[in-house]
């Protein structure tokens, strides 16, 4: 029986192996390393040239907040006030002359589900001089008022709608429901 002996001062180590086994893996590593750090560079640049133009647009919002203050200021004089509130009512005019009762009933026809009946439809304008609508429904459940809500998200004439009273319907089995949405008018197709 043979026995090996090692006499050598320090044991012999395969270093050849263990650089062909660690290389590999650290040669790996400085490649993902190299990655990373050029998507850094191009997120860091692309994030400054968004930044740029944030800036940019800042600056505009900015720019047209300075000249509506001037306009504003011009229109608060008292020797305007008479065509500002004059101004104001035409345009207040104006958004109401937009609302179509049968553009809003040919649109409500197509979204309104199943087993919900409208009961009341007033047309608003919001401080923001928008057209809103105030929908008052009555539906079989609560979730029949969620489906009208989810349609008329889903559809281009309304924007926003919010139910803001729902209550159980006094005198029958169901809900009582008004929805709130701002209403913009669709152009007829031949005039788009």
């Amino acid at each position: 029986m043979r026995t090996r002996i090692n006499l050598a001062t320090q044991p012999y180590e395969d270093a050849r192996r263990f650089y062909l086994q660690w290389g590999g893996l650290l040669l790996l590593l400085a490649v993902i390393a190299a990655v990373l750090l050029s998507l850094g560079v191009r997120s860091y640049h692309a994030s400054r040239d968004i930044a740029r133009k944030v800036a940019q647009e800042r600056r505009q919002i900015a720019e047209i907040d300075r000249e509506r203050a001037a306009a504003e200021a011009i229109l608060n004089r008292p020797e305007n006030r008479d065509v500002r509130d004059k101004s104001r009512f035409l345009n207040a005019l104006i958004v109401r002359k937009a609302f179509s009762w049968t553009q809003v009933f040919s649109d409500l026809e197509k979204i309104v589900p199943p087993r919900v009946r409208i009961v009341s439809i007033r047309p608003d304008v919001n401080p923001s001089n928008q057209l809103e609508i105030h929908l008052e429904a009555i539906g079989d459940s609560r979730e029949k008022a969620i489906e009208l809500v989810r349609r008329m998200e889903e559809s281009p004439t309304f924007r926003e709608p919010q139910v803001r009273v729902e209550r159980p319907e006094s005198n029958a089995p169901g809900v009582d429901f008004t929805i709130v949405a701002q209403y913009i008018p669709q152009l007829p197709k031949e005039n788009r």
